[in-house]
């Protein structure tokens, strides 16, 4: 048992790098991809897309979700499985994809943008291609061979910059913010595909289904829950201001969303299968999220607050002055991310362990406080950054409410999880405030944003080595081990 545990370890920390080189390297092309169209493009065609977005978030959540998240956690989950979820996904896509055809005239109709009509009809075939992808995802994380995710989103992320730029520079507008969004979709499944020893076999069962299902709909649901609560605000943006500060409450969003999803993201697909496999030790699960939510708060906290101290100085010198409403929203967002690893370590202890009925809910008591939250702001605000205020305060109850089962369940109690990430909190925010402070040099926004990451990192790290911040010293001695290995 012992051995066996050392091994999943040693596997869990050679997925998490490959898991992470892929976020890194996905997001990092991104990234770069992100800020040459924004260059490129106006903030009228990131409208449309925004538009399109809403929709499709909760259609991918219906189409494949919960019942790929079933696949993880079931111990042996065999051909017959894979196989029955990939036919009812692809059937739910193509249902979904109907739906959303005939729709679009009514969409477009509310938000006054016609454009959205052919930007839905395109794009939803994405949806059919995601929910092929799931499965492939699904087979992949369940046997923790992350290697496969690394060559699949690479490969997708090149392929789709190189087509999205292209297509932006010859003058196609938002078409090439939509082909490079579906062009992504389709390579990294056809890559994801060949690199992995899934076959696709006519073979269904209604009782595998069925056991599958009875975890997955309450997954589901919790997940259908969370894209309705994440994508409410931006509808209420363009419904109830105007479709240009759509544009800006979107990209602000979109920086601090791409590196949450880096370092949240990455843990918690290599957390969910690993602890799957510990179920029956609550002493384990209890050991692995406490480390987890240690080091992820160690890498997020720092980054997060960086981030919002040069948003002014990164928008004016990457994104151009067009892009300056964007800065509140991102300096919102930075605060808001900053929690999301703390939820995903609780729930994904919850959802390993089998509880997922204790997870629908907590999803259930989380989205009726915050939409009553916010309702409220909805109706006080006079703008749409007193609106996206809202996430934190959302966010920080949510916490709240994901953190209280953990304590009977993994023994994980409040006290424990603050002792945890305040030495991470404190050291972050010591550094946030100087450089923030430092924007007021007298330089140009190239020389000074510079600056002001190198004085962020060199002051962390100062901090970390003066306070013998024991999360540093995990990270260093672990990489060791790997690079030895």
């Amino acid at each position: 048992m012992i051995e066996d545990n050392k091994s999943l370890k040693k596997n869990a920390f050679s997925g998490f790098v490959w898991k992470l080189a892929e976020r890194l390297g996905a997001q990092g092309v991104s990234l770069v991809v992100s800020i040459v169209l924004a260059r490129l493009l106006l903030p009228e065609d990131y409208a449309v897309v925004g538009v399109v977005t809403i929709f499709f978030a909760f259609c991918n959540v219906l189409v494949s979700d919960g019942l790929s998240t079933a696949l993880i956690q079931k111990k042996n989950s065999d051909a017959i499985d894979y196989n029955t979820i990939l036919f009812v996904s692809l059937g739910l896509s193509s249902l979904f994809y109907v739906i959303l055809f005939f729709t679009a005239p009514f969409i477009a109709d509310i938000y006054e943008m016609p454009l959205v009509i052919p930007a839905i009809r395109v794009m939803g075939l994405t949806l059919i291609i995601n929910s092929f992808k799931s499965v492939l995802s699904a087979y992949v994380s369940s046997r923790l061979e992350f290697r496969q995710f690394f060559y699949s989103t690479i490969a997708a992320n090149i392929f789709s910059a190189i087509v999205g730029i292209g297509m932006a520079i010859g003058g196609f507008g938002v078409w090439a913010l939509i082909a490079q969004q579906m062009s992504n979709s389709l390579m990294g499944t056809i890559v994801l595909f060949f690199t992995t020893k899934f076959k696709v076999k006519l073979i269904f069962s209604f009782n595998r289904l069925k056991s599958l299902f009875s975890y997955g709909w309450k997954i589901f649901v919790m997940n259908a829950l969370s894209v309705l609560y994440d994508e409410i605000n931006p509808m209420v943006v363009g419904l109830k201001f105007s479709s240009v500060d759509l544009s800006f409450y979107t990209k602000g969003k979109s920086f601090p969303s791409l590196i949450n999803t880096t370092i949240s993201d990455t843990l918690s697909s290599v957390l969910f299968p690993v602890m799957s496999k510990l179920q029956d030790s609550k002493e384990a699960v209890l050991d692995i999220t406490r480390k987890y939510i240690k080091v992820s708060t160690y890498l997020l906290f720092p980054i997060m607050l960086g981030f919002l101290a040069v948003s002014e100085n990164f928008i004016l010198l990457l994104l151009t002055d067009k892009w300056l409403p964007a800065v509140p929203y991102l300096q919102i967002f930075c605060l808001s991310y900053m929690v999301q690893v703390i939820h995903v370590g609780n729930i994904q202890a919850i959802k390993a362990i089998g509880r997922s009925d204790i997870c629908l809910i907590m999803e259930i008591i989380k989205k009726t406080l915050n939409f009553s939250i916010i309702a409220v702001f909805v109706f006080l605000s006079s703008s749409p950054v007193i609106l996206a205020l809202s996430s934190i305060v959302c966010n920080l109850v949510a916490l709240i409410v994901n953190t209280f089962p953990n304590r009977k369940l993994i023994g994980y109690r409040y006290r424990m999880q603050i002792m945890d990430i305040l030495p991470n909190l404190i050291i972050a925010a010591i550094m946030c405030v100087i450089v923030l402070l430092m924007k007021n040099l007298p330089f140009a926004p190239i020389i000074t944003m510079p600056l002001q990451i190198i004085a962020g990192i060199v002051i962390y790290f100062a901090l970390s080595i003066i306070t013998k911040n024991e999360n540093m010293s995990y990270l260093l001695k672990t990489l060791k081990q790997f690079v030895r290995r």
